[in-house]
């Protein structure tokens, strides 16, 4: 799958923390719970929209297994429902299919190898990856209530994170 697909997958679980982070106390729990679980903050956040973006990206896959073209457009008609059943559907290793294996950013190569080595080395960085993978869910569910949209998509949440909002 081409570099500018991926690219968008990467933007939209970068931008979930942010959309839900309307309200401090989400931020602060999260904190918590991280800190909880022996995750650094900032790097458990980056990790956590890289990790979003490699969920978002097989959603995108199945659409594409599905017959659909493989572009920002198919990408923008996934429900983020779909997404949220993904993560919850799947073991972690399914979501290393098709990440790219050669990266221009260094922190994106770095959490994708820090994904990939939690998930194949078992007990504790695989909880910590667990951890991470839970919020996956709870930010779709909270950004999603806060709409009247009744089957919000990919598109959607592009567009509250281009407004800066998230209704």
């Amino acid at each position: 799958m081409g570099a500018e697909v991926w690219g968008e997958c990467l933007r939209l679980g970068r931008c979930l923390l942010p959309l839900v982070d309307v309200e401090r106390w989400r931020t602060e729990s999260r904190w918590e719970a991280f800190r909880a679980k022996r995750i650094g903050v900032e790097w458990g956040e980056y990790v956590f929209g890289v990790f979003a973006g490699m969920v978002f990206h097989a959603a995108l896959r199945d659409a594409v297994a599905k017959g659909a073209p493989c572009s920002v457009e198919t990408l923008d008609a996934v429900s983020l429902r779909t997404v949220s059943d993904a993560v919850n559907d799947r073991p972690d290793w399914m979501f290393l299919a098709g990440v790219p294996t050669a990266f221009t950013d260094e922190a994106e190569e770095k959490a994708v190898l820090t994904i990939r080595l939690c998930i194949h080395s078992g007990a504790g960085p695989s909880l910590q990856l667990f951890a991470l993978a839970q919020h996956l869910p709870r930010a779709l569910h909270t950004i999603t209530t806060r709409t009247s949209a009744p089957d919000p998509t990919c598109a959607d949440l592009r567009r509250w994170a281009d407004a800066g909002l998230s209704g």
